[in-house]
């Protein structure tokens, strides 16, 4: 597959790699328009290309093609988060990241040949992305789909790497590196960190973890790209400094500019935002060249932007609106932890009530001090009826927590 994307990289117009129908089937709906579209990666039924006489050939991957197709503004494909199955297609020009390649490269200039080393499916934007990323740079990366910490032991002591990885990631490695009383993994010089917020505390946790590694973490949604980058000296609350030939607008909920430091709605407007869904039923925010993933957040001193939540978790527990992303950023706060989820379950009389589910292990004492604690911070209603202790964790294929299964085990 790895060959395959080199290909895409050297001559984007000639070369797309396509994955099987085992994949994604929603993409047949469109397979089509995609390959008419010159898009690069995506779902496609093998007998559909041969229709179309397009030149086909299998990869070493099981369900993966590529073909030739000339297109004269060639476009890339890739999943952002969302639960299981309801991923979201983002289509968007291969140029918007060649930009956003540029941009990575202008911050390793100190060792330029790094390897990357993604974690999580490469359809996904992340992974896809980071492996894209070290081609273009003429490094072949190393692509661990299944999350596996194991894969880690194996890195090569004399080689430099670049890592992607998200928050719940850099959890997981900090307590497999002590658990299993591993060697800090000196050989990973750079690492980005994108797809939810990225505290300081864990920043420092994860130094010690790679403690040769500068520290990136970034905001961007899929649609929009590198959007805010937070430099390893920046020490600060945001996500970083807003990034050049990038524009941010914070707006109200008619629209309007809010207050210097205000919070609102963040918009974007950018040369390298997506170019569109493929979902036909799903809407773009759009105002003039700016567009929104409804996150909330404000514009603080010298450019930086600061996350403070999504609208599409919101909660009646007890005549209270909780916003469930609020409260878990708290509580993974207290526990230290990305492995933490809030949900919410209505009970035998249909009213809604808060379950906190991590695989933090206290003790019963413990418990009922954060409690207490949380009760004394948040009020009743910011405290969870239910704290339930997993065993293991369910992640998305693109690092992320799988929401929809946690649910499944309430």
């Amino acid at each position: 597959m790895i060959s395959a994307l080199q290909k895409i990289v050297s001559d984007p117009k000639k070369e797309f790699l396509l994955f099987g129908e085992t994949q994604h089937p929603l993409f047949l709906t469109y397979a089509m328009p995609l390959i008419q579209a010159g898009i690069s990666v995506g779902t496609i039924s093998s007998a559909i290309v041969n229709s179309l006489g397009l030149t086909i050939k299998k990869t070493a991957v099981e369900g993966v093609y590529t073909f030739k197709y000339e297109v004269s503004k060639p476009s890339i494909l890739c999943f952002s988060s969302g639960t299981k199955n309801n991923q979201k297609g983002i289509i968007r020009t291969f140029e918007s990241w060649q930009n956003s390649f540029a941009l990575i490269s202008a911050e390793i200039t100190a060792i330029p040949n790094v390897k990357g080393i993604v974690m999580g499916a490469l359809p996904y934007s992340l992974s896809l992305f980071g492996a894209m990323e070290s081609l273009q740079r003429g490094q072949q990366p190393l692509v661990f789909p299944n999350h596996e910490i194991k894969h880690f032991t194996q890195l090569k002591l004399y080689k430099d790497y670049i890592l992607w990885a998200t928050p719940l990631h850099c959890t997981f490695l900090v307590k497999a590196v002590a658990k299993k009383q591993m060697q800090a993994l000196e050989s990973v010089r750079y690492l980005f960190v994108g797809g939810a917020n990225f505290s300081n505390r864990k920043r420092k946790e994860v130094q010690n973890v790679f403690p040769n590694a500068k520290i990136y973490s970034f905001y961007g949604a899929s649609e929009t790209s590198f959007v805010a980058i937070k430099n390893p000296s920046d020490n600060g609350k945001s996500v970083g400094e807003i990034c050049k030939n990038v524009e941010v607008a914070i707006l109200d909920k008619h629209n309007q500019k809010v207050p210097k430091k205000s919070e609102g709605t963040i918009w974007v407007k950018s040369n390298d935002v997506f170019t569109s869904y493929i979902h036909k039923t799903l809407e773009t925010n759009k105002l003039d060249r700016f567009i929104s993933t409804k996150d909330k957040g404000y514009i603080g001193n010298q450019k930086r932007l600061f996350f403070t939540g999504r609208p599409d978790r919101h909660v009646s527990v007890s005549g209270h609106i909780i916003d469930l992303n609020a409260l878990e950023s708290w509580y993974k706060a207290l526990l230290n932890t990305e492995a933490l989820v809030i949900a919410s379950k209505p009970n035998e009389l249909k009213e809604n009530e808060l379950v906190l589910m991590t695989t933090e292990k206290r003790s019963a004492e413990d418990w009922k001090a954060l409690k207490k604690m949380a009760y004394e911070r948040l009020g009743a209603q910011g405290v969870p009826k239910k704290w339930v202790h997993c065993d293991t964790w369910p992640m998305l294929a693109n690092g992320k927590t799988d929401i929809k299964t946690l649910m499944k085990w309430l």
